[in-house]
Parts: C-alpha cells; sequence; structure tokens
C-alpha cells in the first residue's frame, strides 16, 4: 500500500509556483532527493526547499516535532557555510531566469531559525553576517545572558560574571534566588552547571581578549544555545 502524503500541500504549491513546476509528483522527488542527500526527514528537506525559494514555512515549522525541527537546523548550519546554493530557475515577466539564492540570505534563514529571542537577535544578527571577527557575536550573546540574569535576580549590589551566576543559581532548590520553572532538582543542577561554565568558557574569553578562532558556524551554534539558556531565566521564578 503507497504511503499517504504527509508534505504540507500549500507549501507544495508554492513550491510548484514559484519553481515554474506545476508536477506535484516531480517536486515530491526533488523533496525526497533533498532530503535523501541531506540525510533528513522530507518534511525538513520542504521546508529547505521552501527556503531556498523565499518561501515562508514559519507556520508549518512550528508544528513539527523536536527532532524535525533540530533537523532543519542543523541542514541550515550545513549548507550556509559553502558556496551559495542554486534553486531551480524561473522565468520573470521579462523571462530573465533567476533562483540564485545568496549565501547571505540562507544565513540569515539559519539565524531566524536559531535565533527567536527579539534582543539576541538584533545584538548578534548583523555581525554573524559579517565576513569574520566571529567572537564579537558570542561576547554579545553572553552579554544579552549576563544581563538577563541580572534583571531577572535583581541583587542589591552590582555583581558580573561568574560572581552573579553563583549568585542567582544554586544547584539546591532551597538556596537559589531563581529557580527553574520546572521546579526539578535535576533541572536546577544541570542548569545551574550549564550557567555557571559559560562564563569562563565563553564570556570571560570573548570580553577580555581578542579571540580569532571561532567560526561562524561555532558562532551561530553558541548564539543558539544561548537562546536556550535565556528563556530559562526568562521561565525562571525568583524566591
Amino acid at each position: 500500500m503507497a504511503r499517504n502524503r504527509i508534505l504540507d500541500a500549500k507549501i507544495m504549491a508554492k513550491i510548484a509556483e514559484k519553481s515554474g513546476n506545476k508536477d506535484i509528483i516531480a517536486i515530491n522527488k526533488k523533496v525526497s532527493r533533498k532530503a535523501s542527500n541531506l540525510r533528513i526527514s522530507s518534511e525538513a528537506a520542504l521546508i529547505i526547499m521552501a527556503k531556498e525559494l523565499g518561501i515562508g514555512t514559519s507556520t508549518y515549522q512550528r508544528k513539527l516535532d523536536p527532532t524535525k525541527q533540530t533537523e532543519v537546523r542543523a541542514a541550515l548550519l550545513t549548507i550556509s557555510s559553502p558556496k551559495p546554493r542554486i534553486a531551480n530557475s524561473q522565468v520573470t515577466k521579462n523571462n530573465k531566469k533567476t533562483g540564485i539564492i545568496s549565501k547571505r540570505a540562507l544565513l540569515k534563514s539559519a539565524i531566524e531559525f536559531l535565533i527567536q529571542d527579539k534582543e539576541l537577535k538584533d545584538r548578534c544578527e548583523d555581525i554573524l553576517l559579517a565576513p569574520s571577527k566571529f567572537d564579537r557575536p558570542i561576547n554579545q550573546a553572553t552579554l544579552v545572558l549576563e544581563d538577563r540574569i541580572r534583571k531577572k535576580a535583581q541583587p542589591a549590589q552590582r555583581l558580573v560574571g561568574e560572581n552573579l551566576v553563583n549568585y542567582a543559581f544554586k544547584e539546591d532548590l532551597s538556596s537559589t534566588v531563581l529557580r527553574m520553572a520546572s521546579n526539578d532538582a535535576d533541572d536546577q543542577r544541570g542548569f545551574t552547571q550549564i550557567i555557571r561554565g559559560i562564563i569562563p568558557a565563553f564570556r570571560n574569553k570573548t570580553h577580555h581578549h581578542i579571540t580569532n578562532t571561532f567560526s561562524r558556524e561555532e558562532a551561530m551554534r553558541v548564539c543558539g544555545f544561548i537562546d536556550v539558556l535565556l528563556r530559562v531565566v526568562d521561565n525562571s521564578m525568583k524566591r
């Protein structure tokens, strides 16, 4: 028995219109090939193909399970670093063929998917798109994290860096200032250790020293993880 089609009909129709190919079966095959080449699910490949054609997919993305969303994130990071990809050609009103998607457009798509926090995105997007010096987005991302912790914990005196983190987060739920929303002891211990480790591993390194060893992809991954930690801080409860 043939498998029921699970790909989004609206996105498929938009791809057909953009690519000038009305054969949905042929497009389905292209999605399958892309999924095979990138080693991702067909749903994730559909999003990648749509993004290459400039088609919005945010509503469909939100409906995907976390595993497939991770596939999209990883694929965007992979295809953003090599040469610009070429999407299917389409004929414009002037009969000129278009469809070349710039590396910058792919990078912006990856950044928009990785970073949801507005303040983090505003401070990091432009320097993630720069040609070099990728210690700067990590510097700004960790600055946003530190500032967010300070605003949430509201210490009575001026605290920075590890002193601030050690004031705000304790591994013991009964003594911490900021408690994880889950109120789970393992979450409290784990995230406290992670946030504490971010400061010497990334904040101090990019705040006190010029560090040219970070690649764009590494900086994007760090900023994406900082985005996760910002939601942890925002959702925490002050005791």
